[in-house]
């Protein structure tokens, strides 16, 4: 392998381990980052991802949050959270709805689901009769 070809190898290797997408959560097998449970439900789940691509993962949204309000040292660039209607889907913690409380069942008990729509949120809120609250809201919780 000559010298250019060597760098551009290299090179690609960089850019793609460098990547700040999101990592799938490989349920029954990651680990969450804030209890140790290993994530099972793929209706619930959330995943840190900071500036250099690496992913800390959590098996609910209640437990990024209990890991956000303590005192941890891993900077963020983006929240994500499982879209309760999609199994494993990621998306946007700042932009979800929130369902809190009534009969929504969290694997930590938090009572928390997550929805990437608002009209999603309300749907399933026929069945759940809880607080619809917003990112801003859900970080205040003490769970």
């Amino acid at each position: 392998m000559n010298k250019i070809t060597a760098f551009i190898f290299s090179a690609c290797i960089f850019i793609v381990s460098c990547s700040t997408e999101p990592q799938p959560i490989n349920y029954g097998k990651d680990m969450c980052e804030h209890c140790g449970m290993t994530i099972m439900d793929k209706k619930f789940g959330a995943e840190i991802v900071n500036s250099k691509g690496k992913a800390i993962k959590f098996d609910s949204g209640e437990c990024m949050v209990s890991y956000l309000n303590s005192e941890n040292k891993f900077e963020a660039q983006q929240y994500l959270v499982v879209n309760y209607n999609s199994e494993g889907e990621l998306i946007n913690a700042a932009e979800a709805f929130y369902l809190h409380g009534g009969t929504v069942i969290s694997p930590m008990g938090g009572n928390l689901a997550a929805f990437k729509t608002k009209a999603d949120a309300e749907k399933s809120n026929e069945e759940f009769a809880a607080d619809m609250i917003m990112w801003d809201d859900v970080k205040k919780i003490d769970f």
